[in-house]
């Protein structure tokens, strides 16, 4: 595999090369901009172990008052309580410059962490249980040439309290009094280059994404690094309005000091207390050490897992310092043309209904020479529905080696 990899890579970015409209891209199918007003209003239940039985209540309203405005606000009620807010395309110049807001304030969260980074990872996990999680961020993206060429800045500041750690069945392993606190921020910058027929939903021509992001030390037992992604895509139409979307996807860490790496220094910084022989809660913190450490001396990329690459996989799966990906999938548009739909709590205008078939491949590793030394893979199938006010709702089901997942999510994959 690990020579195949590069020999498709080849083989794709020269045909893209050779038919990429360099010299005259495709015309927008649609207006970059719209300002179709929708909305949506969902509620969705939940139950997590360690977190305990809810719902959350989605609403979502589009293009306010004939604008590219959107907002979003989710609350979660029941055993989690918080609050997500975004606002989106806040029109500063009109079809120039926008702004997003977003601020997520919960107080009690959870997030699996697995046993070791890397691709040989056992897929057992245990639960680190997050209290007081909170994240603010702000971004303005300067756009023009019908959107095709964008440069957005953003920043972002984040901080939880890790309150316990539990085993994949909700028990606790350990308990950490008072809780460990972890905060950071991030600054990133991001250029896109669009020679696409459509910003929302392209069916030909090429996207070129381009991500530079700092992560400064949080402390002085963190490590300073930044990260460099970039992400293809090509767009090719065949039977005449089917298309077949092909992404290439590269992250990579670049260090410029290491944090701490003293296993005894950092578990003392964690705090929390086993008992001599309770092996359990013995083995967890030393997995949360170990994977300290390995951040601590190589960075992290973009992670593998979740709703956009290796999506049979939970979100964050696979994690290290560097990340390869490749991807391909059909997308059959078998219901085309303006159907405006009102159900009281979901209201807009589908433009295309689409079916789409997928494969996925992809690697981190410490290294960038042990790329594609493992490997996993992710094939599946899921249901979009395009619509008038820009949004694109999206379904998918995803089978790989650890078994499947289900996603319902916004906008496309490797967007």
């Amino acid at each position: 595999m690990k020579r195949v990899i590069p020999l498709l890579l080849m083989l794709f970015t020269t045909s893209v090369a050779s038919a990429a409209p360099w010299d005259e891209p495709p015309p927008r199918r649609n207006d970059p901009y719209p300002t179709e007003s929708a909305h949506m209003l969902l509620p969705l239940p939940y139950s997590m172990p360690g977190i305990g039985e809810g719902y959350f209540l989605m609403g979502y309203l589009s293009n306010l008052y004939e604008t590219t405005s959107d907002v979003a606000v989710v609350l979660a009620r029941g055993d989690a309580e918080g609050t997500i807010v975004q606002l989106d395309e806040l029109p500063l110049i009109e079809d120039r410059l926008h702004l997003q807001l977003f601020d997520m304030r919960i107080d009690k969260a959870s997030v699996n962490d697995y046993a070791l980074r890397g691709m040989g990872a056992s897929s057992d996990f245990n639960v680190l249980e997050l209290d007081a999680v909170s994240q603010q961020s702000a971004e303005l993206t300067l756009s023009g040439w019908q959107r095709r060429l964008t440069l957005t800045a953003h920043y972002a500041r984040s901080s939880n309290e890790v309150s316990a750690i539990r085993n994949a069945q909700g028990d606790v392993l350990t308990v950490f009094q008072p809780p460990s606190e972890t905060s950071g921020i991030q600054r990133s910058l991001r250029a896109m280059l669009d020679l696409t027929d459509d910003y929302q939903d392209p069916q030909e021509g090429l996207r070129l994404r381009l991500n530079f992001a700092d992560h400064p030390p949080e402390g002085a037992d963190s490590p300073d690094f930044y990260t460099l992604d970039w992400s293809l895509l090509y767009y090719l139409p065949i039977n005449g309005g089917d298309t077949i979307a092909f992404n290439y996807y590269r992250s990579d860490a670049h260090l410029r000091s290491t944090g701490e790496l003293d296993p005894a220094a950092v578990a003392a910084s964690l705090g929390g207390t086993c008992a001599p022989l309770d092996t359990a809660c013995l083995d967890a913190a030393a997995q949360r050490v170990a994977n300290i450490i390995a951040a601590n001396r190589y960075g992290t990329a973009t992670s593998l897992g979740g709703t956009d690459r290796l999506r049979s996989y939970g979100d964050g799966r696979f994690s290290g310092a560097h990340m390869e990906f490749v991807g391909v999938e059909l997308r059959s548009n078998f219901v085309q043309g303006a159907h405006p739909f009102d159900f009281f709590i979901w209201k807009d205008i589908s433009t295309s209904i689409q079916l789409a078939v997928f494969a996925e491949a992809g690697s981190v590793a410490e290294t960038t020479d042990a790329l594609w030394d493992e490997h996993r893979t992710s094939v599946g199938i899921g249901g979009r529905l395009v619509s008038a006010s820009g949004s694109v709702y999206r379904a998918d089901w995803a089978y790989g080696d650890e078994g499947s997942e289900f996603s319902v999510f916004f906008f496309y994959p490797w967007y």
